[in-house]
């Protein structure tokens, strides 16, 4: 199947991003989740449908609620809306096998504007974490304490306002006195450029992935891109003939060409998601049956 090119997710991201902010304002959870379902249908990754449709669409509701053209009751519900439209993501993506790694997410004390650390959890929990998502505003000796009890790996913390630094700063000044301190990542629009003693300072949620996951060793060079297409490829040829398909059977229970099934069998496809869900319904496995588990592990 063609990829998709820049431009084109370009306009794709805005032409949804609009109708979101109108399913959102109408409280239809039903046509915003459709919406979302259609971007990761068109190859948008978690992080484009956080960073380019979700928030952005939230950002335009802000503004129509800071003119007055909207109350504040629709923005509260459109929030809520969001809330469940991470949880909807995470749902619909294939999820890395556990890494054994724990983490905690939560707001500094003070902070109520949690959503990115809502995102960031979701994010954490694909790439095989298991998360601790605790919410805004957690006291910093009730977060040391519990951090102690779940024998936690690593912290984040999102900090959006400037005047909850100095809780960041206490939190974190409590948290190296442990004698095994956990790796803390900070993020939020108040920390951008700043350094924190004790943190890592992340600029969005890329970078945050990369620079938490780097603490531990981890990151993408373990497996190429070509061992994982090999390793589906042989999975679904593998369970093709057990079910007693010929390559020709399954590209028509597809909708797809005979021709796609070879490269993809051979290693020779990049894969997208909404093909990995065709294969798999015609083969009659969840998508996590055809990815192979051993390139789960980072």
């Amino acid at each position: 199947m063609p990829s998709t090119s820049n431009d084109e997710k370009d306009l794709l991201t805005h032409k949804i991003c609009g109708e979101l902010v109108e399913a959102m304002l109408e409280a239809d959870r039903n046509r915003c989740e459709f919406l979302i379902e259609g971007a990761l249908l068109n190859n948008l990754t978690p992080v484009q449908i956080f960073d380019s449709v979700i928030s952005v669409a939230l950002n335009r509701i802000g503004a129509l609620w800071h003119k007055g053209s909207i109350t504040i009751a629709h923005e509260h519900g459109a929030s809520e809306i969001a809330q469940n439209l991470i949880d909807f993501v995470s749902d619909k993506t294939p999820h890395l096998s556990s890494n054994g790694l724990t983490a905690v997410v939560a707001g500094v004390e003070g902070e109520q504007h949690v959503l990115g650390a809502k995102f960031f959890s979701a994010l954490l929990e694909v790439e095989g974490w298991t998360v601790h998502y605790l919410g805004s505003s957690l006291p910093s000796d009730d977060l040391v304490q519990y951090v102690v009890e779940k024998s936690v790996d690593a912290i984040v913390l999102t900090i959006v306002l400037p005047n909850n630094i100095d809780h960041a700063e206490q939190c974190l000044k409590e948290l190296q006195k442990l004698d095994s301190p956990p790796v803390v990542l900070v993020g939020g629009g108040a920390v951008i450029g700043k350094e924190l003693e004790g943190a890592v300072v992340a600029k969005n949620l890329v970078s945050g992935l990369t620079l938490l996951e780097s603490n531990f060793g981890m990151g993408s060079s373990m497996f190429t891109l070509d061992d994982i297409l090999l390793g589906i490829g042989q999975n679904i040829q593998d369970i093709r003939k057990s079910r007693g398909m010929n390559q020709g059977q399954l590209a028509e229970a597809a909708g797809v060409d005979r021709a796609y099934i070879s490269l993809v069998e051979n290693g020779k496809q990049n894969l997208t998601l909404a093909a990995l869900v065709k294969l798999s319904e015609a083969l009659s496995v969840p998508v996590s049956g055809v990815i192979p588990v051993s390139t789960y592990r980072r």
